[in-house]
């Protein structure tokens, strides 16, 4: 299903030069991305139609991976893990509900449940609800296919069903709590929670439109390759990864002052860029279901073109727009979590 998001408010452009800078820089990604507009394509999608899968946030405030998401009663911060003796006389049934960590912690043979622990110390109930781990998510989706659904025993015998958001859960945190994997972050991170804020933020003039532009056109639709965007402007983080675009050129639009140094053209372009959406835990991977839910944003702006025709820079029309976008690296599962390399398998 995809859910639009209707943007429809539009500011003034600033006074500021267009052109970009170090923290905004898209060859800090990549070095050998394609600059000249001609050459990037107005549409692009992800190859792998496996990546990219919608997930759960895993808010801090029902505990995270140690939510008991499945269970009627969740006892979310109050309840108390299964004893070796407790879990040798449980209903499969009540083990099927155990939270993604427990399962774990389960699965390795660790009944003092180390994982459950340190997750549920560093949580709290009196988090904002916003507040999760999509941070960890984002790079779980972009570089791994989706989990599916996996039963398991134990050393000790014990039958563990991990469900696809199970495993999706495992991955992510791995990613935002372990995983020292190369990322890069272009942009910068706006701390304020609206533009009426007393004091002016530079990072929340957002990613440089001209430094998106290639980054989208480059990874997506050069080379089949998501990536990851915190699609609210303000305070908020909402890590999502872009899995598709189309762009529609507007007009030509004079060169003016705010314009980036060597600017000979501009352009103006309205692009529809597809994310993969937040949705609530599934027991069975949603790709290619109903289930899988995707949110699609409209963002407007304007090109600076040097004489060659190479995007230099740009300015924003629309007031939505990503803070900034972001890579990581796909990693090894080693040590204590070596185990996923077992739990984790993808969707056919």
């Amino acid at each position: 299903m995809i859910k639009p998001i209707l943007l429809t408010l539009i500011i003034p452009l600033t006074a500021w030069s267009s052109s970009w800078d170090y923290y905004n820089d898209p060859y800090r990604m990549n070095h050998k991305f394609e600059s000249l507009y001609e050459k990037l394509p107005l549409k692009g999608k992800i190859e792998n139609s496996r990546k990219g899968w919608p997930a759960h946030h895993w808010a801090n405030n029902v505990g995270g991976i140690a939510h008991r998401w499945s269970s009627g009663n969740p006892q979310n911060f109050s309840y108390r893990p299964y004893a070796l003796f407790e879990l040798r006389r449980l209903d499969s049934n009540l083990i099927d509900e155990l939270s993604p960590a427990e399962k774990y912690d389960i699965y390795t043979g660790n009944y003092s449940y180390p994982l459950t622990t340190t997750v549920l110390k560093n949580l709290s109930p009196y988090e904002n609800d916003w507040h999760g781990i999509c941070h960890g998510v984002a790079p779980a989706s972009l570089n791994h296919e989706e989990p599916q659904t996996v039963t398991l025993i134990n050393r000790d015998g014990i039958e563990i069903k991990f469900y696809s958001s199970d495993v999706a859960a495992l991955l992510s945190y791995f990613y935002a709590e372990v995983s020292n994997s190369h990322t890069v972050l272009i942009g910068s991170r706006c701390n304020q929670e609206s533009l009426e804020s007393s004091s002016h933020d530079v990072a929340c003039d957002d990613i440089n439109p001209g430094s998106f532009h290639i980054i989208l056109t480059n990874r997506l639709g050069r080379e089949g390759e998501g990536f990851i965007a915190d699609t609210d402007r303000f305070s908020e983080v909402w890590n999502h990864v872009a899995v598709d675009y189309v762009i529609n050129e507007r007009s030509e639009e004079p060169v003016t002052q705010s314009s980036s140094p060597g600017t000979f053209k501009r352009i103006r372009l309205e692009t529809l860029v597809t994310y993969a959406a937040e949705i609530a835990p599934k027991f069975q991977s949603v790709i290619g279901t109903e289930n899988a839910e995707y949110a699609q944003n409209t963002y407007e702006y304007i090109l600076d073109l040097n004489h060659e025709g190479n995007v230099i820079g740009g300015e924003w029309v629309s007031e939505v727009r990503p803070d900034f976008v972001w890579t990581q690296g796909k990693s090894s599962y080693m040590k204590e979590w070596y185990a996923l390399n077992e739990i984790y398998r993808p969707i056919p």
